[in-house]
């Protein structure tokens, strides 16, 4: 993408003071202060279950900070008309940027919640561009840019559907918010966020590592002799997929991760963390940060790789040359 597009990492918290909303106009509110964690794992009963999420990112080129204002959370139970409002006292703010790989940030520990399914849940966020920097990018440039939500509006920060809590039952889930697709600059200096978010069960979750050799990320392929720009794995469902870039032509990568040198050993690795079991494709590219999430973009991959998620073990991709 021309210059970015991912998010967030974490503070986070909770002991909690719930606050009753009464009205059959109005949604049940919590308040949430300082720790998220309710501490309360005997009391769930036959109404109430616990529900931990955390949030991971999807990676970005030309970014180095990218900060989320989170102000609280609301989850919509099949069962009833009206809403519950999780809120964040004080907002979360959270560099999308540190949750690569397998790295998350928890928004709630063990939150006592109403047995059933759940329809939806929605991030609220405070992102406007209004001169003040709640929610804003970083770029490798060190230039600061607000990130801003199209209308101020809040729809897509929802996730439809994915969501159950069991009677005093521990229910754990991740939110993936997909950077790459999430940031997009309308015109110089201006960035929309238009978040792209799924919802992880962790328990049916898996890792994939690996390598990519220097050869590949200097070929003849790659738009600069530099190995350290543009060079990211894209993630696609299925077996056999063609890969493509980010837009709304071809086959659509579900992920993707930057590759960085482990400082350690010399190696240039990537990692996808939080990825449901199940058949995929693997494509290498040293051309992603040309892909731009509003255009159908030629990048060139790599012969893509086939990989069979079929057991909760981290799965080690062989090395793309």
């Amino acid at each position: 993408m021309k210059l970015l597009t991912y998010l967030i990492p974490a503070l986070l918290s909770t002991s909690i003071l719930i606050a009753c909303s009464s009205g059959s106009n109005e949604s049940d509110s919590i308040s949430m202060d300082g720790d998220t964690s309710t501490n309360d794992g005997g009391r769930g009963g036959t109404q109430n279950g616990f529900l931990t999420l955390s949030i991971t990112d999807a990676p970005i080129d030309d970014a180095i900070e990218v900060w989320v204002q989170f102000d609280g959370i609301e989850l919509k139970p099949s069962a009833s008309d009206e809403p519950i409002t999780l809120t964040f006292n004080p907002p979360m703010s959270i560099d999308l940027l540190t949750l690569q790989g397998q790295s998350s940030a928890p928004m709630l520990t063990n939150q006592t919640l109403p047995t059933g399914t759940y329809d939806w849940l929605r991030l609220k966020v405070t992102a406007v561009n209004d001169g003040i920097l709640d929610s804003y990018i970083k770029l490798s440039d060190n230039s600061v840019h607000e990130l801003d939500i199209p209308g101020g509006s809040e729809s897509g920060l929802k996730v439809i559907g994915g969501l159950e809590v069991i009677a005093n039952t521990p229910t754990s889930m991740t939110i993936d918010f997909d950077l790459r697709k999430s940031i997009v600059m309308t015109s110089t200096a201006n960035y929309e966020l238009n978040p792209v978010l799924k919802l992880v069960d962790d328990a049916t979750a898996n890792s994939i590592i690996g390598t990519v050799e220097l050869s590949a990320l200097t070929g003849t392929d790659c738009p600069d002799a530099d190995p350290s720009t543009g060079n990211a794995i894209y993630l696609y469902k299925e077996l056999n997929v063609t890969p493509d870039d980010v837009g709304s032509f071809g086959s659509e990568p579900v992920s993707s991760a930057l590759v960085a040198m482990n400082n350690i050993s010399g190696v240039y690795e990537y990692e996808f963390g939080f990825i449901p079991l199940g058949k995929y494709t693997l494509a290498f590219t040293c051309q992603a940060d040309l892909d731009d999430p509003m255009n159908d973009d030629a990048i060139v991959f790599s012969k893509p790789v086939n990989l069979n998620l079929a057991s909760m073990q981290t799965k080690i991709v062989r090395t793309f040359r």
